[in-house]
């Protein structure tokens, strides 16, 4: 006997009270040793549709429900109590699928598909998506034979989600996909790249995989439950897998919508790489915040400690520089100091150089140009393309420029100060002058927060060759505006083949997706390297309520309103405050929020405030990396995108900065609704924003 979990199982197993859980686990080792046995009560049921699905008793009350498929295959697909499983059950067909290599499990309609079929045929209706394709190529993309005629009924999304109930997730988002743009070769390749080599099992396909994963103990489903294992360690998108466990001739890139699973593919690469006993990997990202996140999540792992290290980038050259004698011990990077002293110090030495240009020009030249670039005499200065740059200037003010930044160079030397990119630059140029390469492989996750600095050092810290980089990122929520980056220019070949894009967001349900892609509608995204971003052919396959925009008349109001949907939203159980996060785009705004929860006796948790069981309360910026049941998104009116709403600094931008700022922002309002899984709250005082008037 092979026994298998499908995701479906594990989905209802861990709804389950505790005690249950423990019996269905007791449950599984007793099958597994005598199925037969009549204490279990393994049979068919006459009202189930499939004669290959079986019942069998967990207790009195709970039952699971197996398919078996083939000879020796039982597949665990449901488990809940009596009336629950037969529900579910009752129009299940779960079946074997040859062309694709894995399970589908399907829901039979009351009235028999092929009367269904002669409905399909409306001569006002827009052309087929699949005319001009053949019956062999939609069997090969996983169609049921049954269901032919009636998927060829499809013509756009609505005729799709109208079927949805009939189709296994991965059909469906197979259809979505050609819809969206995709070609039938190109849906078919992705297929046969989940299916299994010749001579292998095909129940281990990765395709299979996705869905089911086989229990080869008694022991697997016992760690499973008793660790809390999360879904993501277990099951995986054939293209996830296909990143996680493949060898590259050299560097890898992946991008993709929120909640695609790059991260996830990013920590099962990890686990991979530190299969080797010679292995140490570099895990890094941006910011401190989302470091942590990633620490609490690559434990659950049980990836060997000496294989790896995860810091944020940040920390990772301090760490370099100090233990290579590039900065000493008594030296402080500018940019760590709070404040923006690098302009303090530029401003000084205007005092004694009087120049034409301004501190903030002078400071943002030298980081935006001079530091980007990696500059160290004034003739690369004189040649250097300063694209990006708003004012144009000649080669006697660059020459007189250059000198004000050799008096800022002795300026900070006589402070002990160094600029952070000058940190980054002076690291880089040590390890690839020494030929030091600290890490065999380094996995970097949110490429978009970095600038070419950062890319250069990651390039740096491990020797080009088979898997030397892996670097995961969405550029659609690029957030830091001003923060250039190309891969390319910083020695990091990605193109054609060495990059892929995820599609299948596992966060957010469906109608949480539509708004946020909203959002972003009639924007383009560079992908860093030259060319254009996709933003199509992201599709979610949860479903719940859609996003709810409350207007009120006052901010007193708002601040009331958004107590008394907390409230709500804690009444019945079904969410705690933990699952629960309110986010702002200013901080003051956040600071009423705060004073309002204080003041109404509502547990909450801010960074100062710490209380494991309140509301977490986060900047938009803050919650990047984070993920809540619940988002409510504060203070999001009509002025949100409007330069009125975004005081003197926005001013003093050229046309170029305020267009990519105004990007930027839209960029962080998608990442805030998109850290929801189930529910959005949008709040505002009178007047909705433009982007979200039809919600």
């Amino acid at each position: 006997m092979r026994l298998f979990i499908a995701d479906s199982f594990y989905d209802q197993l861990f709804k389950l009270p505790v005690q249950i859980q423990r019996k269905t686990v007791d449950f599984q080792k007793k099958f597994r040793q005598a199925s037969t046995s009549a204490a279990i009560h393994f049979e068919p049921i006459e009202q189930f549709k499939d004669p290959n699905l079986r019942s069998a008793r967990v207790d009195q009350k709970y039952r699971v429900i197996i398919a078996v498929v083939g000879d020796d295959n039982y597949l665990l697909v449901y488990v809940g109590n009596h009336d629950d499983a037969y529900r579910w059950a009752q129009n299940k067909k779960v079946e074997w699928n040859v062309h694709t290599q894995s399970v589908q499990v399907l829901t039979v309609s009351e009235q028999e598909v092929a009367e269904a079929t002669d409905q399909m045929v409306d001569s006002a209706k827009p052309e087929s998506v699949f005319k001009g394709i053949s019956d062999d190529k939609l069997l090969a993309i996983g169609v049921p034979g049954d269901l032919l005629e009636k998927v060829r009924g499809i013509s756009d999304f609505d005729d799709l989600e109208e079927m949805e109930e009939n189709l296994s997730e991965d059909v469906f988002e197979r259809i979505f996909n050609l819809i969206d743009g995709d070609t039938i070769d190109n849906v078919i390749q992705e297929i046969q790249d989940g299916l299994a080599a010749s001579g292998e099992d095909q129940m281990l396909s990765g395709n299979n995989r996705r869905h089911f994963i086989e229990i080869v103990d008694d022991d697997d489903l016992e760690k499973i439950v008793n660790s809390s294992m999360e879904k993501w360690q277990l099951f995986l998108h054939p293209s996830q897998r296909a990143l996680v466990e493949s060898n590259y001739a050299g560097s890898m890139k992946v991008s993709g919508g929120a909640g695609t699973g790059k991260t996830v593919a990013a920590m099962h690469r990890l686990k991979n790489l530190s299969l080797l006993p010679t292995s140490k990997v570099l895990f890094t990202t941006f910011t401190t915040a989302l470091r942590d996140n990633l620490k609490k999540q690559v434990n659950k792992l049980d990836i060997p400690a000496q294989r790896y290290e995860l810091d944020n980038i940040d920390q990772v050259v301090l760490k370099l520089a100090r233990s290579y004698g590039i900065l000493p011990a008594d030296y402080k990077v500018l940019d760590y100091e709070g404040g923006n002293l690098a302009e303090e110090l530029w401003k000084q030495v205007l005092e004694f150089d009087a120049s034409e240009f301004d501190e903030k020009f002078l400071a943002e030249e030298y980081t935006n140009v001079i530091g980007y670039n990696n500059l160290t005499e004034s003739a690369q200065y004189l040649r250097q393309s300063r694209v990006g740059r708003s004012k144009p200037i000649s080669r006697r003010q660059r020459l007189d420029i250059w000198a004000l930044v050799e008096k800022y160079n002795a300026l900070k030397e006589s402070r002990k100060r160094i600029d952070r990119v000058d940190l980054f630059n002076k690291v880089t140029n040590y390890l690839v002058t020494n030929d030091i390469h600290p890490y065999t492989n380094v996995i970097a996750d949110e490429f978009q927060d970095f600038s070419n600095p950062e890319l250069r050092f990651l390039r740096a810290l491990v020797a080009e060759g088979p898997n030397d980089l892996f670097l995961t990122g969405d550029p659609i929520q690029r957030i830091y505006s001003g923060r250039k980056l190309n891969f390319a220019q910083a020695g990091i070949n990605v193109r054609g083949k060495k990059s892929r894009r995820l599609k299948v967001n596992y966060r957010t349900t469906d109608e949480i997706r539509k708004v946020a892609q909203a959002i972003i509608k009639g924007e383009t995204f560079e992908d860093f390297d030259g060319g254009e971003e996709s933003t199509k052919g992201y599709i979610s396959l949860m479903h719940g309520v859609k996003p709810a925009y409350c207007v009120y008349p006052t901010r007193e109001a708002e601040l009331a309103g958004i107590v008394e949907i907390i409230r709500q939203l804690l009444v019945g159980g079904l969410y705690s405050g933990k699952d629960i996060c309110v986010a702002t785009y200013s901080r003051s705004t956040l600071r009423d929020v705060t004073t309002v929860l204080h003041q109404n006796g509502v547990k909450y948790s801010d960074g100062r405030v710490q209380d494991k069981d309140g509301v977490s309360l986060c900047t938009f910026h803050s919650i990047k990396g984070l993920e809540f049941r619940v988002v409510i998104v504060v203070d999001i009116d009509n002025r949100f995108l409007s330069p009125d709403y975004q005081g003197h600094a926005f001013d003093r931008m050229d046309r170029v900065e305020k267009k990519d700022y105004l990007k930027g922002l839209r960029s962080l309002l998608y990442v805030a609704l998109t850290r929801a899984q189930r529910e959005v709250y949008i709040t505002c005082v009178n007047n909705k924003c433009e982007l979200l008037k039809n919600l």
